[in-house]
């Protein structure tokens, strides 16, 4: 589903608290659609870009996409996950830690 919504190879994101995150401006352009059971993926509703996911399951947390950042985050990849799923033809070569699924 990711490799669909997001683009072949990867999707780079960050979990963080949602207690941490606020709009600045344009919160009313984001629409939510329940992508799976309990997520909550959110686009701009005027370019379709990613913006944030919220869990049901996990109200205090988001997924950011990092590609909507326009400066620098400060952090680098921990892990991969999801590579069960990843495109066949994509090779990983780094030696960061692999999870079929997501990790507990």
């Amino acid at each position: 589903m990711c490799r669909k919504a997001q683009g072949p190879t990867f999707r780079a994101r960050a979990r963080l608290k949602a207690s941490d995150f606020r709009f600045t401006k344009g919160a009313e352009l984001v629409t939510y659609y329940e992508s799976s059971p309990g997520n909550h993926r959110g686009f701009c509703r005027v370019c379709g870009s990613p913006v944030h996911s919220k869990f049901d399951d996990h109200p205090a947390a988001l997924g950011l996409p990092l590609g909507v950042l326009d400066q620098d985050p400060g952090i680098k990849p921990l892990f991969h996950v999801f590579v069960g799923s990843k495109a066949p033809w994509h090779d990983i070569t780094d030696d960061l830690p692999q999870f079929q699924e997501l990790p507990k």
